[in-house]
């Protein structure tokens, strides 16, 4: 089959790795150049949460409204 990664195949980009392992350091500096995302993941993720919670019919100001769903929080920069 042509175009079907086999078993030994790896998507990692070295290179893109690199990019964002140079970055960590400032990424997790909250007063640091990526401080407006920061302050911006609160309003997103409860977003992400309300959406969840409205598709799968659950409470979304209950503690607990996201046990037992599986979420990938896939980002970019």
């Amino acid at each position: 089959m042509t175009g079907t990664p086999s078993a030994n195949t790896s998507s990692v980009d070295a290179a893109e790795v690199d990019r964002f392992a140079a970055n960590a350091e400032d990424w997790w500096d909250l007063e640091g150049p990526y401080r407006p995302l920061h302050q911006l993941n609160p309003l997103r993720l409860a977003y992400v949460r309300d959406r969840l919670c409205d598709h799968f019919g659950r409470d979304a100001k209950a503690f607990d409204s996201l046990r037992g769903l599986r979420i990938l929080d896939i980002g970019c920069s």
